[in-house]
């Protein structure tokens, strides 16, 4: 039976890669107060300061030194002010805060007695868009600074475990088995198991784009286009609500085609390493469970703390039983992997 793996940020921060959003913010900070005097056309924030500026260590640090008279801080766009505020977010929850926006201005369009943007509404989401695109060019050289082709570092045991007693053996054993990647991520982490493992019948899809890739741009957005308000912000026929849906970017390149010809060829089952499993990648998520040839999915967790129940396992089939349709709940049911069937991804460890 194929094997499709899906790897999301956890696979990364597992590795020790900083590439939480609350890490890309605090990068984003610093690197405004050593450009400050340089200020950039198209810059996020405009920082002036009084004082001798050291690096900021936190971003609670950063918004408790916004209270005092040292220096002042200037959001250029209210979006990013609201998010940089919510240090707790994740990357999935940037992506649905930004079509809670979106949903907010088609609302108010719909009030409209004529049914069109007015000038106001027009500017305001042509605004949104430009701190989205601006988060996203961000994104991609802060991820720049991080990125390795090689570890010099150990990989972590539990994930070089899994690859060994789950993915490996049936792979060695079955000579016409396949292991698809589907990396969600942008960086290439997951390359340096299948050199280890030498997984020669496998293949890396780089679903979201890849940094620093003309031909494979990365693709940052939305991509719930099931959503009952959907339909009505497609019906306002104004291109600049739908810029960042998936569906759109999916389009530069086959990726996503490549994907669905792969789940084609025979019976698979799914195993998912650090992925949130949220709603951004809703219809991605739904056509991928729904397949004819889906037979199961492995959910390998996050244990945040020593005790057996200190882990995310419940929520992440929470956030899985969403991509089922309401007939499908029974399939669910009998193809989510148990927690007495599952292992963490990374086992807790207290000094991190």
């Amino acid at each position: 039976m194929n094997k499709l793996v899906i790897i999301g940020n956890g696979f990364d921060l597992a590795h020790g890669l900083k590439t939480k959003y609350s890490d890309f913010v605090l990068w984003y900070l610093n690197k405004r107060f050593e450009e400050q005097n340089t200020p950039k056309k198209n810059d996020l924030v405009d920082i002036s300061d009084n004082y001798q500026y050291v690096e900021f260590k936190s971003i609670s640090e950063f918004i408790e030194k916004t209270k005092s008279t040292y220096f002042t801080v200037e959001y250029n766009f209210d979006f990013f002010r609201q998010i940089i505020l919510s240090t707790q977010l994740n990357w999935v929850d940037i992506e649905l805060e930004y079509y809670k926006q979106i949903k907010i201005i088609s609302g108010k369009v719909e009030e409209n007695s004529s049914g069109q943007l007015n000038g106001s509404q027009k500017s305001k989401l042509e605004k949104l868009n430009k701190c989205f695109d601006l988060i996203k060019f961000e994104l991609e050289e802060y991820l720049s600074t991080i990125s390795v082709e090689k570890w010099d570092i150990d990989l972590p045991p539990e994930i070089k475990g899994i690859f060994e007693n789950c993915l490996i053996k049936d792979h060695m054993k079955n000579d016409g088995e396949n292991i698809y990647f589907l990396n969600f991520n942008y960086t290439n982490t997951i390359v340096n198991y299948i050199d280890i493992f030498k997984l020669r019948k496998s293949e890396v899809n780089y679903i979201h784009g890849k940094l620093n890739k003309k031909n494979n741009p990365i693709i940052f957005g939305y991509g719930d286009e099931t959503d009952k308000n959907y339909e009505k912000i497609e019906d306002l026929n104004e291109n600049e609500f739908t810029r960042y849906f998936k569906s759109f970017s999916y389009l530069t390149t086959s990726n996503y085609q490549d994907l669905f010809e792969y789940l084609g060829k025979e019976e698979f089952e799914v195993h998912i390493m650090g992925h949130s499993c949220g709603l951004s990648d809703r219809v991605l998520f739904n056509h991928i469970f729904e397949h004819d040839n889906f037979k199961k999915v492995q959910l390998y967790y996050y244990q945040f703390g020593e005790k057996d129940y200190e882990n995310d396992f419940f929520q992440k089939t929470q956030e899985l039983s969403r991509h089922f349709k309401l007939n499908s709940k029974h399939r669910m049911r009998t193809r989510i992997v148990p927690f007495n069937k599952s292992s963490p991804l990374t086992k807790f460890n207290p000094q991190k």
